[in-house]
Formats: structure tokens, sequence, C-alpha cells
């Protein structure tokens, strides 16, 4: 039986202007919205651990220890988990380069679990929901692949590792590298291996450029650029739109009734998040930021509002989910 440990709603996250997740330190994903923002979770265990689905890669033995940390100067994210048996990291990235003169950002999330000492098992679960944890998926088995469908919905899962393992709950011995793509839309069709490690060394080069372009102070050097790269995933770059926060309804503090949506674009709060990119000499999300005004200003002529969707929507309306269980038990 596996004993997670505490704080386990501690999490990094990892995105690529398109979309965001976060990982918790035992490797779970606990928060992905897919295919924007502003869409319903597919894993939101954050809100709700029986209707949030879940894409976890758990031990079968004891947790004994874990860290958590990214690749200097990127957003990709290396989960350690130490047990019993041995000790495995779990790296998550989503893909971001520069090809053919612009960004390819796909919706893609991949997941590279390697064996670090031991022989450990770990069994890997993947059962995304939509409507924000109303409905499920069904799931069909390929050869090397998961298939996962919903009314029109389509999302895959390719992987290296024997597909029996999703569907008969068996354990893996992790002898070898494991890769886990999962796919919205799209269906991945390439090979695994060479594939997801060109993607990692080429996602991990466009941070570092992304970052050696920036001008910052060596006062305080490691905070600020952590702190940059967190923001240069909020902005819903097909828009320009910069989002409060990747997630939904989590309370100010417990017992608050305070747990709003912030998946939408705030001005005042956009203008502070431009000014301090703009401090490190990132300009070029300010120039998308105007593209996303200049098009609200020809849709609504009238006075500005304090915030409006990613797409610019105006209009918007507020819902409740009563049937979710809430972040430690705050009801969204």
């Amino acid at each position: 039986m596996t004993k997670t440990p505490k704080h386990k709603y501690n999490s990094g996250i990892i995105g690529n202007c398109s979309y965001i997740a976060h990982v918790n330190i035992t490797g779970n994903i606990t928060w992905l919205c897919w295919p924007t923002f502003e869409d319903s979770f597919v894993f939101g265990s954050l809100l709700d651990q029986e209707n949030g689905g879940e894409f976890s890669i758990l031990p079968t033995s004891e947790i004994t220890n874990t860290d958590q940390q990214y690749i200097e100067n990127t957003n990709i994210l290396c989960t350690t988990l130490t047990t019993e048996e041995g000790s495995y990291r779990i790296t998550d990235f989503a893909p971001r380069f520069e090809q053919y003169e612009r960004y390819y950002k796909p919706l893609m999330l991949v997941r590279k679990v390697e064996p670090i000492s031991g022989r450990p098992k770990i069994r890997v679960r993947c059962t995304p929901k939509y409507q924000y944890g109303k409905q499920g998926f069904t799931k069909n088995r390929g050869s090397n692949h998961i298939q996962f469908e919903q009314e029109d919905i389509r999302m895959r899962l390719a992987t290296n590792m024997p597909v029996s393992h999703f569907f008969d709950d068996i354990p893996h011995v992790l002898s070898s590298t494991v890769y886990l793509v999962m796919t919205f839309g799209s269906p991945f069709e390439a090979p695994i291996e060479r594939t997801a490690e060109d993607f990692l060394s080429r996602t991990k080069s466009y941070w570092h450029r992304w970052v050696k372009n920036a001008s910052i102070a060596p006062f305080c050097q490691k905070e600020v650029i952590r702190s940059a790269l967190v923001l240069k995933l909020h902005q819903y770059e097909d828009t320009g739109a910069l989002i409060a926060a990747s997630t939904t309804s989590l309370p100010e503090h417990p017992g608050s009734g305070r747990n709003w949506d912030y998946r939408y674009c705030w001005l005042r709060d956009s203008y502070y998040v431009l000014t301090a990119l703009s401090h490190i000499g990132q300009f070029e999300e300010m120039e998308k930021y105007a593209s996303y005004i200049a098009n609200i200003t020809q849709t609504d002529r009238g006075r500005l509002q304090p915030l409006y969707g990613i797409m610019g929507q105006h209009q918007l309306t507020e819902t409740t989910l009563d049937h979710l269980e809430g972040y430690l038990g705050n009801k969204p």
C-alpha cells in the first residue's frame, strides 16, 4: 500500500502557453484543462479525488522520500521518488520550440519515467474526466496506445510500456525508461522514444534561450527567473490574454467561501505582469497582449470591463460546481 507523504498538494507546473498542468510531489497530474485554459479539466483531483480523474505513476511499495525540482532555467519538471524497492525519476514537460518560423506548442503532455536505482515497480493509471468530473471517457485499446473517447472529444496515450497494464492493473517493473505521450485531438504517430527525447532537448533549448535573452540583475536572480518563467506560462498565446491563475475554485483560505474561477484576464493584473516582464527585457508578451486588447475594443466599444475571457468574451456567466468535493472540502 503506497503511503502519500505529507503536503501532497504541493506541486510544480508545466505548460507551453497553450495549457498548464500541475504535478504534485508523487507525480500525479492534479490539474489539467484541455484544450484551453477556460475548458473543463481532464484531470482535476485537486478539486475532487473521486470525480477529478487521475494520471498517476505510483510505486507499489511505500514512498520513503520525494524530491521535485525544475531543470535549471526551464519549465521542465523532475519528480524523484524513492521507495523500499528502488528509486525513479519522472520528467514532465509540454513541448514548445521554434519550428517553421513559428512556435510549435501542441496539445501534448510528455512524461518520461526512468529508473535510478533498484528495481522499483510502478502502476500507471490514466482516467481522464470531462464536464468537470460529470462525464468519463470510453477507453479503447490499441497496439501501442489507449484511445479515450467522449462524444466528439478524442484523447490518446501513446507509450512504449505494455498497454495491458492499463487494463488489468498489473504492476510494471521499471527496468528501462518508459515514455507516456498524451495528446488531445490529434493522435501521436511517430517513434515514441526518439521523438520524446528530441522534443525534450528542443524544449529545454527554447527555455534556455528565453532566459538568456532576459536582462536580470544578480540580486535574487534565481528567484526572479523562476517567477518570470511561471508568468510566461500564463499567457494564452493564441490571443495574447493573460490569465490570473491556471486553476479554479481554490479558496483564499479554508472556509472563506472565496473560491472563484481565476482563469480569466483581469486588465489590472495583466498590467502588473507585463510590467514585470518588460523590466527584464521581455516585450513579446506585451505585443501579443496589445493585439488582444485591440480585438476587444473592436467588439466591445463601451467602457472596458475589469475582466474578459481568454478569447475576448465580455459576456461571462457564473456557475457553481456543487457536485465536486472541493479543495480540502471547500466546495467550488
